[in-house]
């Protein structure tokens, strides 16, 4: 730089006044997304808590998926300060920039900021709360496990295939909720708590007498899903309690019956 030239400040960047790191952070902002990336990978390397307010800040605008993970990356690297700067974010309106900073928060995966990611649940945004309900996975906290189900039986397929995976991993300790689902008032619900129960497989053991009694339900799709997810039980006493409808009306009931039955035999 010549001398005299007046030094500017990068738009969106905020400097620390330490040399190393506010030479990186100029660089986040440069055209060549190698050169922000490199630049991503020294401020993670020197994780330095000055950094976090310019790294948040920069997350939300790049555009590059590869730049973007790193610079995730060098934000959980600072996870006290950047923490309350991702939640900030959450309160936003742009949704990339949301759900970046969800997915950041997932990585940090720090019990305290699942109210604040519970809340996001049920926005209206539905990019947004896909990855809230993805991010609590994460963390892992069962006590979130009753505010996901409240989803159940809402939204597109895709959204439901979502919520499905997102309760079944939290396998055993969901279990309960999904009982309760079960018997609900609305036979989309009953059916998508079938749905997870089939999909968590032997992990859904406690389930087996609740659904047992689904096979009794008024709803065809009920029974088939609960047939179903009996069936991925697997244990003897699941294959007991589908013995019992192997000559049932339903066709679709009674072929998983005879299935199960038929894997029985192959395995005595």
């Amino acid at each position: 730089m010549e001398s005299g030239q007046p030094v500017t400040k990068p738009t969106g960047i905020g400097l620390t006044g330490e040399p190393r790191i506010d030479g990186a952070l100029r660089r986040l902002v440069d055209p060549d997304r190698d050169v922000r990336q490199a630049a991503a990978l020294d401020l993670g390397t020197i994780a330095a808590p000055a950094s976090a307010q310019a790294l948040v800040a920069r997350l939300g605008r790049e555009q590059d998926f590869f730049v973007r993970d790193t610079l995730s990356w060098a934000i959980t690297r600072i996870p006290d300060d950047a923490t309350p700067l991702l939640l900030n974010v959450l309160g936003e309106t742009g949704s990339a920039s949301r759900v970046q900073a969800l997915h950041v928060l997932s990585k940090i995966a720090d019990p305290a900021t699942t109210k604040a990611i519970v809340a996001l649940t049920a926005d209206t945004d539905s990019a947004v709360a896909s990855k809230a309900r993805w991010a609590l996975t994460r963390i892992g906290d069962p006590t979130v496990v009753p505010a996901l189900a409240v989803h159940l039986g809402t939204g597109d397929s895709t959204n439901q295939n979502d919520l499905t995976r997102d309760l079944a991993s939290f396998g055993a300790a969901a279990v309960p909720t999904l009982i309760t689902g079960l018997v609900d008032g609305d036979a989309h619900v009953r059916s998508h708590a079938a749905e997870v129960l089939c999909f968590m497989g032997p992990r859904a053991e406690g389930a087996i007498e609740a659904l047992a009694g689904a096979l009794q339900d008024a709803s065809d799709e009920v029974r088939l899903s609960a047939a179903m997810a009996l069936y991925e039980v697997g244990t003897p006493e699941a294959r007991v309690v589908l013995s019992h409808h192997t000559e049932v009306d339903d066709p679709r009931l009674r072929g998983i019956a005879r299935r199960s039955q038929s894997k029985s035999a192959g395995k005595s």
